[in-house]
């Protein structure tokens, strides 16, 4: 019997944002006719979502990426730090091609309620190294893979650079450490830096 787990951020108009990006809105009409509908204005790295190439100043949008890399095995880990993931943390790993790895850190602890001005993020050199190994995808459990006040934006561009999607704000609370199928289909926006993506964990 498989179970499902929601690992996706509810989407509403208090939710958390990042500071400065535009807030999330819902704005419901009623037509003349009684029916109803909802205009909706967010970011485009709002809740869970998938950063594109073009985010890390690359050409290319989300859309670039081939949706085979947003389904099938990943491995959730955790306990390689508290404020950054070094590379020297991934080395025990044994982290090999075509993984999609998943950072379970204390983001997802303390929960999604509010910002939080500090969060565990995903060295530069430690991103370098994911690319090496050729993973498939790397997420995270925060609204961004880069430790706030980095000196550059390695996290973001090691990655992206050559083609491996970044799921950020998931929520691992729920979930232990292990292997899951990985279920994070973007949605299929046209030549975006990010794409809001419902994200799902499956445990056979």
């Amino acid at each position: 019997m498989s179970t499902i787990i929601d690992i996706s951020l509810p989407i509403h108009p208090a939710m958390p944002i990042y500071p400065g990006n535009q807030k999330t809105e819902f704005n419901r009409i009623t037509k003349p006719s009684g029916s109803q509908l909802t205009n909706i204005t967010f970011d485009s790295h709002a809740g869970t979502h998938i950063d594109g190439p073009s985010h890390a100043g690359l050409s290319d949008g989300t859309d670039s990426f081939s949706l085979e890399l947003f389904y099938g095995p990943c491995r959730v880990v955790e306990g390689l730090g508290t404020d950054l993931i070094a590379k020297e943390a991934l080395d025990q790993l044994g982290i090999g091609s075509g993984e999609r790895i998943l950072f379970k850190t204390d983001n997802s602890l303390r929960g999604y309620d509010e910002f939080y001005e500090t969060w565990t993020a995903l060295s530069s050199e430690a991103a370098a190294y994911l690319a090496q190994q050729k993973v498939k995808l790397v997420g995270i459990d925060w609204f961004g893979i880069k430790q706030k006040g980095a000196p550059d934006n390695g996290a973001h561009t090691e990655l992206l650079s050559v083609g491996i999607p970044i799921l950020e704000g998931i929520n691992l609370s729920k979930v232990a450490s292990g292997t899951y199928t990985l279920v994070a289909l973007p949605l299929a926006y046209q030549g975006l830096d990010g794409a809001h993506t419902r994200a799902v964990l499956i445990k056979e």
